[in-house]
């Protein structure tokens, strides 16, 4: 009976003893052991076609769990894509490409860096690839208001103060090769200048879906991220507003129609891509008028963009690129 009582008790032990023995967390070798290529980086097609849908992807496998990391480069752009991740094999479930960029200009035509890079580990892999054509962002799922490839469209009228610029400029622009200057100074008014981009003128004259929810505005804006030396924030302050014709008559009537505003700082510099929902309720504010109160992106008649600085903080710059509409998400995921 005594032996019974013995095995009875030793018995729980040695489950509990089994429990301890199970590994939890990242296993010794992830964590200490030495980084060993295993199969080294290769690029599954060195060059691709994104224009037609073509796509890239990458392969490399590891002795080991490890953060990576690939960070492609166009030389001539100087556009770029990262792609990371944490695991011991890279492969096309976790390195596709499709010729999107994480950080703009756009890439174009051109040959491209690779470089392969690990967190904690020195260990660097390069390699090339070349983009036989650039990705297509103009699409079945968008509605291109402009990219001024084809110059600025003189209907889309606006104003801009004395002494400010409004100027078509080629190079360096964030998509294709021309885009919109917009800078000044102006120590009379808050306004730089604005511009109106009249619907029945956008490149595509689509109609929008009335669902705002699977609408986006996309543009790409260039800033100088210069600070006030006197309110110690950005000078530039940028303004969308947004113009619907509830009634169907070709003009906005600000008595019995909406119109929705979005303002932020322009306090980067460099090309940036502002991708809003239209229907954004903490951003996209109902003006104080007759309208319906309800979002229609299909009823958007014009949207003037606004360039505003106050005028005791001195320069203000935001230039503009690729106006475009995209359809259930951002024209950048």
């Amino acid at each position: 009976m005594k032996n019974l009582k013995f095995l009875l008790l030793t018995v729980p032990f040695f489950f509990i003893s089994c429990e301890k023995d199970k590994i939890e967390g990242p296993s010794l070798n992830d964590l200490y052991g030495e980084l060993t290529i295993l199969e080294p980086l290769v690029v599954m097609g060195d060059s691709a076609d994104f224009s037609v849908g073509e796509n890239i992807y990458f392969t490399a496998s590891f002795s080991k769990q490890v953060d990576w990391k690939i960070k492609i480069e166009g030389l001539y752009s100087g556009s770029i894509k990262i792609i990371s991740g944490k695991s011991d094999i890279i492969n096309q479930s976790n390195s596709l490409w499709n010729g999107e960029s994480s950080l703009l200009p756009f890439f174009t035509v051109e040959d491209c860096n690779i470089e392969l890079t690990f967190e904690m580990h020195d260990d660097t892999i390069n390699s090339q690839l070349k983009i036989q054509g650039a990705k297509e962002y103009n699409d079945e799922s968008t509605v291109l208001i402009t990219d001024f490839e084809n110059g600025f469209n003189p209907n889309f009228t606006g104003f801009f103060q004395a002494g400010c610029t409004k100027a078509l400029a080629t190079g360096e622009s964030g998509q294709g090769l021309n885009h919109l200057q917009q800078f000044g100074t102006c120590d009379w008014d808050w306004l730089i200048g604005y511009i109106d981009y009249y619907a029945s003128f956008w490149f595509n004259e689509n109609t929008l879906v009335s669902d705002a929810s699977q609408v986006y505005f996309n543009i790409m804006i260039n800033g100088d991220s210069t600070i006030s030396q006197i309110a110690g924030v950005p000078n530039s302050l940028f303004k969308l507003e947004f113009y619907e014709d509830e009634n169907g008559d070709g003009y906005y009537d600000a008595s019995s129609e909406d119109r929705y505003d979005y303002e932020f700082e322009v306090d980067w510099k460099g090309w940036r891509m502002i991708s809003i929902c239209y229907n954004d309720v903490e951003k996209l504010v109902l003006s104080a008028n007759g309208g319906d109160g309800i979002r229609n992106p299909s009823e958007i008649s014009n949207i003037r963009t606004l360039l505003l600085a106050n005028p005791e903080s001195g320069f203000a710059k935001a230039d503009v690129d690729f106006l475009i509409w995209s359809i259930g998400a951002p024209i950048l995921n």
